[in-house]
């Protein structure tokens, strides 16, 4: 079993990365910084995911040079790494953060399921996980570049998983999920003294009022998910506290 997890140095995508190592994956993992575990069965690159021509000369050689020497029969990939945006409103937000914005949270994830496709085989099973928002479905002022991003990674995998069914591939899934309130690094941001964040109350209250899930909480339904044999091409899945 072969997982590739995206923004393992902090958050969901390094508490997935350790989750998946006790469960006896092998897991690559990507994100700017290091990590801070260690495990014969993991493997780093570090590259940022807003520098479109990384992606082209390092992420995506890394990726397709493993695929293709890999004998597993399950691979996984998760789209965890993301980031907030600017927290402006859309008319403040210069156009080349924006581009950075979808650079992260739609275009690399959108590439690298494109590659995956492509270099596993139809005989694999073939997991999807894309971390979705609910912002992906509601508008919050100041969060137009985030909350526009995670919709279009929703429909991007929406529309990947049609492909699926019309190639009838049938051993290839794809899972948008939402973790919900998180206690993770973005809601750090989110909550910070940022002038001009019109929604930062919301995400402070978030915090005071006790509403934020441990990322061990919230790990279950992506691990279920990558394991399992029998999802439909496309579906979506929030976290559920009770």
């Amino acid at each position: 079993m072969l997982a590739i997890v995206t923004g393992t140095s902090s958050g969901i995508g390094a508490g997935l990365a350790k989750a998946l190592l006790d469960e006896k994956w092998q897991v690559l993992g990507i994100a700017r910084r290091e990590v801070k575990f260690e495990s014969p069965a993991y493997t780093h690159l570090n590259a940022d995911f807003s520098d479109l021509a990384s992606l082209d000369d390092r992420v995506i050689p890394f990726l397709i040079r493993h695929l293709t020497q890999t004998k597993c029969q399950r691979i996984a990939l998760v789209n965890n790494a993301a980031t907030i945006g600017s927290l402006k409103g859309l008319d403040d937000i210069p156009s080349v953060d924006l581009l950075k914005v979808y650079a992260v949270n739609v275009i690399t994830p959108g590439v690298l399921m494109g590659v995956v496709t492509k270099h596993v085989p139809s005989i694999s099973w073939l997991r999807i996980v894309n971390v979705s928002s609910g912002a992906a479905h509601r508008g919050l002022p100041g969060l137009s570049d985030y909350a526009g991003s995670k919709a279009a990674l929703r429909l991007t995998g929406m529309t990947l998983a049609s492909e699926f069914e019309q190639s009838k591939r049938s051993r290839a899934s794809i899972l948008s999920y939402e973790p919900g309130i998180v206690d993770t690094e973005m809601q750090v941001k989110a909550r910070e003294p940022v002038k001009g964040f019109p929604s930062q109350d919301i995400f402070q209250g978030f915090h005071s009022s006790g509403y934020l899930q441990p990322v061990t909480a919230v790990l279950k339904d992506v691990l279920d998910f990558l394991s399992d044999t029998n999802s439909p091409a496309f579906s979506e899945k929030r976290f559920n506290p009770t």
